[in-house]
C-alpha cells in the first residue's frame, strides 16, 4: 500500500503536474445578445487565475481572468460567421507556473440547424399590428438595425430578416435587408373578424446558405387603430398647447403693463425757489446813472441886489437868460430835477450836499468871470452872499454880481 502511494507521487513528480484544484460547475449562459459563461472555485489563492478558452467552427479565443465569469458577448457577435457557428468554452485554473486540469462547458450555437447541447436565440423585436381599411399591417423593427451588436456585426450584403406570422385565417410571411429599418407585413381579415395574429416567429438569414440564427416566438397580438390617428391627436394637442401658453403669456404681459400704468407717479421734489438778486446798489457810493430822480418841482432862482435899480435888475436877469443862462442850466439841471441823489430832501447828506452847491457856485462864478472878461467887465469883485431855497427846505448859499 504504501509502496502504491510513494509511486503515484515519483510520477506525479516527475510529470511537473502539481496538485491544482479544477473550477467546478462550468456553465454556459445566453441571455439574447449577452453570453458568458461562470464556473465556482473554492480554494482561489491571491496568485490564482483562470484561463478561458473558447473553441469551435468559428475560431478561438484565449483570454485570463481572476474573475469567476468571463463575458463572451464580443467574440459571438464580431462577425456573421460567428454567430452562425458552433462554440464551446474550456475554464483551467492556474497557480503560479502549475494548473489544473481544462473543465468544459456544455457546447452551444445560435443557428438552429446546427447541433448543439445549448441551442440560443434571440429575443423577438418590437412589432405592432395596426388596423386599417383592408386588413391590419404588421410592421417589425428589423433587428439587424435595431440591435446594436447585429448593426455592428461583419456582414455580408445579403443577409436578412425574415418572419412569418400565423393567424386563424393562415400564415404568411416577410423578408427584408439590413438597410431596412422596419420591416411592414399587409395581412387581410374576414369582414367583421377580430384582427389578431396568434405568433411571429422570426430568422437571420445570410441570404445565400442555409444559416440561420433564430428568434424566440411571439404572439398574440392585436390590431390597434392607425397610429395616424394619434398622431393627428397629437399635433391637434400640442396646437391647443401652444395656443393656451401663447395667451397666458399675452394677459400676464397685459397685467403687467397696466399695473405699471395704474402704480401712483412719484411725487416730484420741491424746485427750490430762485434767490432773488437785488439789483438796488448802494446811492451812497455816487453811481449817479442809477440814482433815482426826484420829481420835486423847484422854483427858479432869482439872483437880485438890492442896491441896484430895477432897471439893471431887468438887465441883469437878461443877462442870466443870454449865453450864459443855457450852459448854467445845463449844470444846474441835475439838481432843478432832482437827479443827483437821493440824499437831497431826506436831509442825510447835508454837508455833502452843501459842498457840492458850493462847487456848482464856484463854476458859475468862473463862466461868469470868462465871460465878463470877454465884454469887458470885471465879474465879481466883491462878496454879495445870499440864500436860495433849493426845494424842500434845502438853503444854499450863492454869490451875485455887483
Amino acid at each position: 500500500m504504501l509502496l502504491g502511494v510513494a509511486f503515484t507521487v515519483l510520477l506525479l513528480l516527475i510529470s511537473g503536474v502539481s496538485a491544482v484544484l479544477s473550477p467546478k460547475s462550468v456553465k454556459l449562459s445566453c441571455q439574447n445578445l449577452n453570453v458568458s459563461v461562470s464556473w465556482e472555485y473554492s480554494e482561489q489563492k491571491p496568485e490564482t487565475s483562470f484561463r478561458v478558452h473558447v473553441g469551435g467552427s468559428a475560431g478561438h479565443l484565449v483570454s485570463d481572468t481572476t474573475e469567476h465569469q468571463y463575458d463572451l458577448s464580443h467574440f459571438i457577435w464580431a462577425s456573421e460567421e460567428r454567430y452562425f457557428g458552433f462554440h464551446y468554452v474550456t475554464v483551467t485554473a492556474k497557480e503560479g507556473g502549475n494548473q489544473s486540469e481544462s473543465i468544459p462547458s456544455r457546447t452551444f450555437t445560435f443557428n438552429h440547424l446546427k447541433t448543439a447541447e445549448i441551442s440560443c436565440k434571440l429575443d423577438f423585436p418590437p412589432v405592432d399590428l395596426i388596423e386599417n381599411e383592408s386588413g391590419a399591417t404588421v410592421s417589425v423593427m428589423n433587428p439587424l438595425q435595431f440591435y446594436r451588436e447585429l448593426k455592428q456585426a461583419a456582414k455580408s450584403d445579403s443577409a436578412k430578416f425574415k418572419f412569418t406570422v400565423s393567424s386563424n385565417y393562415g400564415d404568411s410571411q416577410e423578408a427584408c435587408t439590413a438597410r431596412d429599418k422596419i420591416c411592414k407585413l399587409s395581412i387581410s381579415f374576414p369582414e367583421g373578424a377580430k384582427k389578431c395574429v396568434k405568433t411571429l416567429k422570426g430568422w437571420l438569414f445570410d441570404g445565400i446558405g442555409d444559416r440561420y440564427v433564430e428568434f424566440r416566438e411571439t404572439g398574440p397580438l392585436c390590431a390597434s387603430k392607425s397610429t395616424e390617428v394619434h398622431v393627428q391627436l397629437l399635433i391637434i394637442l400640442l396646437v391647443v398647447f401652444a395656443i393656451v401658453i401663447s395667451v397666458i403669456i399675452i394677459v400676464i404681459c397685459k397685467l403687467k403693463a397696466w399695473t405699471l400704468m395704474v402704480q401712483p407717479e412719484p411725487t416730484p421734489e420741491p424746485t427750490p425757489e430762485p434767490k432773488l438778486i437785488s439789483l438796488q446798489l448802494n446811492h451812497k457810493e455816487g453811481d449817479l446813472r442809477y440814482a433815482r430822480v426826484s420829481r420835486t418841482h423847484i422854483s427858479p432862482v432869482t439872483l437880485t441886489d438890492p442896491s441896484v435899480s430895477s432897471g439893471e435888475k431887468e438887465e441883469e436877469v437878461d443877462l442870466q437868460d443870454s449865453g450864459v443862462d443855457s450852459r448854467r442850466r445845463l449844470l444846474a439841471s441835475p439838481y432843478a430835477e432832482g437827479g443827483l441823489s437821493e440824499g437831497y430832501g431826506r436831509g442825510e447828506d447835508s454837508a455833502d450836499d452843501s459842498d457840492k452847491t458850493e462847487i456848482v457856485s464856484m463854476d458859475l462864478e468862473e463862466e461868469v468871470e470868462v465871460e465878463g472878461e470877454g465884454e469887458g467887465q470885471s465879474g465879481y469883485d466883491c462878496s454879495h452872499i445870499c440864500q436860495v431855497d433849493m426845494g424842500n427846505g434845502d438853503m444854499a448859499t450863492c454869490y451875485t454880481e455887483r
